[in-house]
């Protein structure tokens, strides 16, 4: 200890309990609080207003680490006395509570930066993956429509710079449903991968290959100088697809159709026409025949805006009721009474004139307005032929397309309750289309209705490819033979040979026979010769309104 006066005069003055006694008292500061004295306390010091150590309570010997250190003042009643120094080790579980907090606040720290960084890169990866999404096909990988027409849109851009034409290529897989249906949807989409692969094989690196849905593709091939440029990659296409796939151990064999739009150099190029231009091309290639390539001219545009423009004015005839029926007489070829007569669609269209069946019965199957116009159709046939004489029956056609559409037999015996027409008197002309399906459904349909009462004929028979096997399939009430083979009756012995055969399986199975367009009083004998009972053609009657072939009918039973 030191020995000047000043220090003895603080040491009597503040003796060592009451320094302990004053520090443990000492408010609790700003700073971590001095602990009270007791055995823990492992050191004390005392200093002077200087600073001067006065007083240890221990020796020099060195504290454990970590070691915690206070000081407060010492005040007398007038001035500073000087300082006390209380320090210590820390208790061992205090540190080990402080290694865990420093560990654990390692851990929160690292556990942060993952929370920070791991969610942005699982969100970044996401829309990456959307994105891909997006813009391709989920099953062979290739770009999707929405891409494709930014690629198109690309090239065209690309190829007004450089003042080079340009070819879309719109594709559609041949017989893809057939496959589809035979081997499930599982072996349709390994079909479609394969065709994929195949379709890639064809293309150069700058060529773009997408799919645009269903069996459907497209490629657009930049720097196609030449319309043979576009012709040569569809004919490798055709070839390439057109060889047999091996699909779950079956072999099959597809097709494909091509439609090529070229670009016009030096004319202004609308991506989305040309993709329609290419589309209708490829509407054309399949019309014409499966496999084939055709390219786009103006006069397919002028053909498809004029389809467009048909089916807006045939869904306005089915609202507004421009529709009506003409009748053309059935008659019984020994009697020459008329026994019936077949309901004939018209439509005189406004700005236009009579339209026949031929040009828009077919539209209105590919569009399905055939099941309106059929269900009216029959509604008002069955309300005019109540109005006839007892025993003329009504013979009405329904197409194949509409035995796709639920309801036919509820629309049947709709028209027969709200007319009043005996079911006996209704005649329903089928053609081979309607048994191609060979689905028990439709059989099931046709067997309700031979039931309800109602007559079923087959119509153009002999015209298809297995008229003799679809009459195994169902009994029908009447046989009409086609007018191709009546036309060259007495003409062509095929002709006189097929009409006789006809109408020996007519009377083998037990229904009637009808020949349908005679013209001629030479037919019309053949046809007597031959056994016909039942014609119709221009000989007889031609198709007439409803009131004039009432009046046809009354003068023939008057005659």
């Amino acid at each position: 200890m030191g020995g000047s006066l000043e220090t003895s005069a603080l040491l009597q003055a503040a003796e060592l309990a009451e320094l302990a006694r004053q520090a443990a008292r000492l408010p609790q500061a700003d700073t971590m609080p001095l602990p009270a004295p007791d055995s823990r306390v492992e050191r004390w010091r005392v200093f002077d207003p200087n600073g001067r150590l006065v007083m240890e309570t221990s020796g020099a010997e060195a504290l454990a680490w970590p070691v915690l250190v206070r000081r407060v003042p010492i005040r007398g009643p007038a001035a500073r006395l000087g300082e006390v120094e209380a320090a210590r080790s820390i208790r061992p579980e205090l540190g080990i509570a402080a290694a865990v907090a420093l560990g654990a606040g390692l851990l929160g720290a690292a556990i942060f930066a993952v929370l920070r960084i791991l969610p942005v890169r699982l969100l970044r990866h996401a829309l990456d993956r959307a994105a891909y999404l997006s813009a391709h096909d989920l099953l062979t990988g290739l770009p999707n429509r929405t891409l494709f027409a930014d690629r198109l849109r690309q090239a065209v851009a690309q190829s007004r710079r450089a003042g080079q034409p340009l070819a879309v290529l719109c594709l559609d897989l041949d017989r893809f449903k057939e496959v589809n249906d035979a081997l499930g949807h599982a072996g349709g989409d390994r079909l479609l991968c394969e065709a994929t692969q195949r379709l890639s094989g064809c293309l150069r690196e700058s060529d773009t290959l997408a799919r645009l849905g269903g069996n459907e593709f497209a490629v657009i091939q930049p720097r196609a100088s030449r319309p043979q440029d576009a012709e040569a990659l569809a004919r490798r296409i055709i070839a390439a697809i057109a060889a047999p796939f091996a699909i779950d151990g079956q072999r099959v064999t597809i097709g494909v159709s091509v439609g090529i739009a070229l670009s016009q150099p030096g004319q202004a190029i609308d991506p989305l026409q040309l993709l329609k231009d290419a589309d209708l091309a490829l509407f054309q290639a399949k019309g014409r025949r499966r496999g084939d390539l055709c390219f786009f001219s103006p006069e397919m545009n002028r053909r498809l805006t004029e389809r467009r423009a048909l089916e807006t004015d045939l869904r306005i005839a089915l609202s507004e009721g421009q529709f009506r029926l003409h009748y053309q007489p059935q008659v019984d070829l020994p009697s020459s009474r008329v026994i019936g007569a077949e309901a004939l669609l018209r439509w005189d269209r406004p700005g236009h004139g009579n339209v026949p069946p031929g040009q828009f019965i077919p539209l209105a199957e590919e569009t399905g307005l055939v099941a309106g116009i059929g269900a009216w159709t029959l509604r008002e046939a069955c309300r005019e032929a109540s109005t006839w004489p007892d025993g003329l029956t009504v013979a009405v056609n329904v197409s194949a397309v509409q035995f796709r559409f639920p309801g036919l037999f509820e629309t049947v015996a709709a028209a027969l309750a709200d007319s009043g027409l005996a079911p006996q008197r209704l005649e329903l002309e089928i053609t081979e289309g309607v048994l191609l399906q060979d689905n028990g459904e439709t059989l099931a349909v046709l067997e309700r209705l031979r039931g309800l009462g109602v007559k079923i004929a087959m119509d153009d028979f002999g015209t298809g490819y297995s008229s003799l096997g679809y009459l195994q399939k169902f009994v029908f009430d009447k046989i009409k033979i086609d007018r191709s083979f009546i036309s060259s009756l007495g003409q062509d012995p095929n002709s006189d040979a097929i009409v006789r055969a006809v109408v020996g399986i007519s009377r083998s199975l037990g229904v009637r026979a009808n020949a349908e367009g005679v013209e001629s009083a030479e037919q019309a004998r053949m046809l007597m010769r031959e056994g016909c009972g039942e014609v119709q053609g221009y000989l007889f009657g031609r198709p007439m309104p409803p009131e004039e072939f009432s009046r046809f009918v009354a003068a023939r039973q008057a005659a």
